[in-house]
């Protein structure tokens, strides 16, 4: 299935997990606490779950601009989908 942004996508909350226990070469910042935020393997994780872990993590902290406190809640898991994209097309992770 394919990774969306859109808000009935991130609604339906859906699972993700590591394909491997290996730790792949990541750049650092953003995806990297997506990473930290799905181990260990082979955990599956919830987006919301995601979500509360990566706040955890001061997240919100890496964007370059501030964001208005009414978007943030959606700009949050809309980025954390765009690095669980990208890593599922390395391979990553996967969609449970």
């Amino acid at each position: 299935m394919t990774i969306l942004k859109s808000r009935s996508y991130i609604a339906t909350n859906p699972r993700f997990a590591l394909t491997s226990a290996a730790v792949p070469k990541l750049q650092r910042g953003q995806m990297t606490k997506v990473y930290d935020s799905l181990v260990p393997f082979p955990t599956e994780r919830r987006l919301e779950e995601l979500a509360e872990r990566c706040t955890g993590q001061e997240y919100e902290r890496t964007y370059k601009k501030p964001i208005p406190p009414k978007e943030a809640p959606i700009f949050l898991r809309k980025s954390i989908l765009y690095h669980l994209k990208r890593m599922k097309e390395r391979g990553i992770i996967s969609e449970a």
